[in-house]
């Protein structure tokens, strides 16, 4: 009997592609909640790659990148959030952005004790995950040896009203749970396959943000605010021009002006948002292991 996802196979980069060890590992969430925990396993590996999902996705959507990094050498892990994918919560609700930070850096924690002392670190994180890898880096530089963020979520849109943001906050005050309307896939991917496929996938949350998802994440750009110039690990940031749910202008700003010595800005014309799900998707995982191979320590090599 053949499976839902093989029609896809060809037609999604991540279709058939699954992370071999679910569950490896136990974590539960700051809210009480079990997270489902993901791994592609070396014993010795040539660094840790840590991937973070974006908002209203799960793990499985990286699962190609995760693939050819384990590939190359590489103990790959990821979680899913709290409200996202196989985990527990309510689905596609952000609570409080900031457990999630702690969620990730326990998460962190928990698999640098079955590797050894010493491994290198590295964070990729898309959207919301590069918020998640952003805020990680700011926090702990000395345990991290490079950041790739792709289509990250550092701050408001710059048309987003300053009256808005007071609106969302007064709001999750009384109706937090209530849900927005859907998303509009079409403004995230130029993959017509993959809006489809995520109607299939059954550890999907919902296509809706609620108001407390959107309070949430407003508080996390308040607090990465005044410290997003700060990010001193070598960094990439990977952008479309046709992005049209971040800033490319501030993504842009954050790789030209944070203090990191080392740091790059890979710009791709006409790419959107989801970069797992566009075309380019296959260079930027060769040019990000290119990346991050020529960032171990020598003994690494």
């Amino acid at each position: 009997m053949s499976k839902w996802w093989e029609k896809y196979i060809g037609k999604v980069p991540n279709a058939g592609i699954f992370y071999p060890e679910e569950g490896w590992i136990k974590l539960k969430s700051e809210g009480g909640e079990n997270l489902m925990t993901y791994r592609f396993h070396h014993d010795n590996p040539k660094g840790i790659i840590f991937i973070f999902h974006g908002l209203l996705g799960y793990s499985n959507d990286s699962s190609h990148v995760a693939k050819r990094f384990y590939e190359e050498g590489y103990t790959v892990v990821a979680f899913d959030q709290e409200g996202h994918g196989k985990s527990g919560g309510i689905k596609g609700m952000v609570h409080n952005i900031m457990n999630y930070l702690k969620d990730s850096e326990k998460y962190i924690r928990k698999v640098q004790e079955w590797y050894p002392k010493g491994t290198p670190v590295f964070l990729l994180g898309m959207s919301m995950g590069g918020m998640m890898s952003t805020m990680i880096a700011l926090n702990q530089p000395e345990n991290i040896n490079g950041i790739i963020l792709l289509a990250p979520a550092l701050g408001l849109q710059p048309d987003f009203e300053s009256g808005l943001v007071k609106v969302v906050k007064c709001l999750d005050l009384c109706c937090g749970c209530w849900f927005l309307k859907e998303l509009d896939f079409t403004l995230a991917t130029r993959c017509l396959d993959y809006i489809e496929y995520f109607e299939e996938v059954p550890e999907n949350p919902t296509k809706k943000y609620s108001v407390r998802t959107f309070a949430s994440m407003i508080r996390g750009f308040e607090y990465l605010e005044p410290k997003i110039l700060n990010i001193s690990v070598p960094v990439v940031i990977v952008q479309g021009t046709d992005d049209k749910l971040v800033s490319p202008e501030l993504n842009k700003r954050v790789a030209e002006n944070c203090i990191s010595t080392d740091k790059s800005y890979w710009v791709y014309e006409g790419m959107y948002h989801d970069v797992y799900h566009e075309p380019e998707i296959f260079d930027i995982i060769e040019r990000s292991i290119d990346w991050v191979n020529a960032r171990l320590p020598k003994d690494k090599e």
